[in-house]
């Protein structure tokens, strides 16, 4: 019993003997071979004429935590074929280990999952962590070595990109949908390598995909027979960024808007005396951060000026972006602003927030003492580090007249903060959300937008109906939605409209089908997880490894 539980294999092996080193933590089997006779490994003809012996070292599978060792008794044949090129050959172990290998199989297997679930490091440390102890390096090496078997040609396919530097470099993930599994990983985006990845698998008859160009072409090249579904999500994020545009063009309305607002929530009447403090505070010297935001300022309305000189003397946009280093989303959005569209950015919040007026009170007091103040209000229940503590108390020490213009500088803040208005994309949210899980806040905002300006509330009523139309797959208004969009005059929807024109078909498959692109997005999710974890060392092969061995059917279940 004992041979069949620790040999490698008992029919091949005999057990001889077992040492145990316990300070080592190390156990070292003897065994020999039990056949008659071996094969030539060039001519297969058997032979039992023996020439001689030696020692193989074979690193196998741990037990209760200590490293085993074989060493395993070979021996070394005459070939009897005299036309056979070996004269001598050494017996083989195929169900034990591969030739010239060092660690048995079974010990490989272990060792290739490791690197395949955890990667090179993250494997390493397992492997050092149960007796196998091996470098990140071997550990890829073994994973290089082994193809996953091919994927069976899915019937409904899932396609969507994914970065590998964003803004430059793309790769593409195949998922099977009906089976929630990736069936291959692409290294590009390239509509020649989809399409010549589809034609090697016909019988594809449904492909998901999201609004890409280069995707509908690979389809249409690779898989003509098969129908394109586009991805409903994604439908509602074009129109939300076709909003966004429509918005960074009505930037000075949002601006009277959030003015406007500010006025009824909290009259703008200063006491006289506040009025003349405010004053004096403003004439002192701008903070360093103040000042470095103005000159990115300044940079930025140069470029817009370029861009408006340069668009006068009739440059297309492509050729202006090119010329001054800009994205041609930048330029396009410059050209169809009225004026120089500023960057509005929401106020950001603090843990030390609630607890600044109490640290005014106490420092006011003539309590000086960081450490004391930071146990004060650790007591009252703040739960953020002691470095933002130091760092905002540091303007008191540095600066003491701070202190008496503290109020001001808090009720300037706050009317600051009210007058912020929304920026575009905030907008375009309000605009394509659901009205019912609007806060009140949200709705306050919302209103104005739809009663102060008539191309507004005609572009919230046509993006409220479009998401209606989505979400319920109301397939019999899209015709209908299409043209009121179109006429319109809203140049934005009208463009939005135009895209979907061109991707009628697969828009129309959207709203009749039940299939989307939500199980490749975590697919996605799940590969950028997998690649994080590799660092510098995710190259596409290893990556494409470790995504398609997760996806095994025996490895990932779908639950019931």
């Amino acid at each position: 019993m004992i041979n069949v539980l620790l040999l490698p294999d008992a029919s091949a092996l005999a057990l001889l003997d077992i040492t145990v080193d316990s300070s080592a933590k190390t156990i070292t089997a003897v065994a020999s071979t039990t056949s008659a006779q071996a094969s030539c490994p060039v001519c297969h003809q058997p032979s039992s004429k023996v020439q001689s012996r030696y020692v193989r070292t074979l690193a196998d599978l741990p037990c209760s935590g200590q490293r085993v060792r074989w060493l395993i008794q070979v021996r070394r044949f005459w070939c009897l074929n005299a036309g056979c090129p070996r004269k001598i050959f050494s017996e083989r172990l195929p169900t034990c280990a591969p030739a010239y290998a060092r660690r048995t199989t079974r010990q490989a297997e272990s060792l290739h999952e490791m690197a395949l679930t955890a990667g090179g490091k993250g494997g390493a440390y397992l492997a050092q962590r149960q007796g196998m102890p091996t470098s990140r390096d071997t550990l890829l090496r073994l994973t290089r070595r082994r193809q996953p078997a091919a994927a069976p040609t899915p019937r409904v396919l899932g396609v969507d990109d994914f970065a590998w530097k964003k803004g430059h470099r793309y790769g593409t993930i195949l998922v099977d949908l009906e089976k929630h599994q990736a069936v291959d990983v692409l290294p590009d985006r390239e509509t020649e390598t989809f399409s010549t990845w589809l034609k090697a698998r016909p019988g594809i008859e449904i492909i998901s995909r999201d609004r890409s160009g280069s995707y509908a072409d690979g389809a249409r090249r690779g898989a003509p027979q098969a129908i394109q579904v586009s991805d409903r999500f994604h439908l509602l994020v074009n129109l939300h960024t076709a909003l966004i545009r429509l918005f960074d063009r009505k930037h000075d309305l949002l601006t009277l808007i959030a003015a406007e607002q500010h006025d009824l929530e909290e009259p703008r009447a200063q006491a006289p005396s506040a009025t003349a403090s405010l004053t004096s505070a403003e004439l002192k010297p701008l903070p360093l951060k103040q000042v470095q935001r103005q000159a990115r300022r300044n940079r930025r309305q140069t470029r817009y000026e370029e861009v408006l000189e340069l668009h006068e003397q009739g440059a297309s946009q492509r050729a202006i972006a090119s010329l001054l280093g800009l994205h041609r989303d930048t330029v396009r959005r410059y050209l169809a602003a009225p004026a120089f569209p500023e960057i509005v950015r929401p106020k950001r919040k603090s843990l030390l927030d609630p607890y600044k007026d109490y640290l005014h009170q106490r420092w006011g007091a003539g309590q000086h003492n960081i450490t004391h103040l930071i146990s004060e209000i650790r007591a009252r229940g703040y739960r953020g580090s002691a470095t933002i503590v130091h760092d905002y108390l540091r303007a008191y020490r540095q600066h003491p007249e701070w202190l008496q213009t503290y109020p001001q500088q808090k009720q300037q803040g706050a009317r600051d903060g009210g007058h912020m208005p929304l920026s575009a994309r905030e907008a375009a949210w309000l605009f394509v959300c659901n009205p019912r899980k609007l806060t009140l806040r949200q709705v306050w905002q919302l209103e104005p937008l739809r009663v102060q300006d008539e191309v507004l509330a005609s572009a919230y009523q046509l993006a409220q109906d479009f998401r209606a139309m989505v979400v319920n797959r109301q397939v019999d208004v899209l015709h209908r939605w299409l043209q009121e969009a179109q006429e319109s005059g809203i140049a934005e929807l009208r463009s939005f409209a135009a895209g979907i024109y061109r991707d009628y078909d697969a828009v129309r498959a959207a709203l009749t089908t039940e299939y989307s692109n939500g199980q490749t997005e975590g697919q996605v999710n799940r590969l950028k997880l997998l690649k994080r974890q590799a660092y510098g060392r995710a190259h596409f092969d290893l990556l494409r490894l470790r995504v398609l061995h997760r996806s095994q059917p025996t490895n990932q279940q779908k639950c019931a």
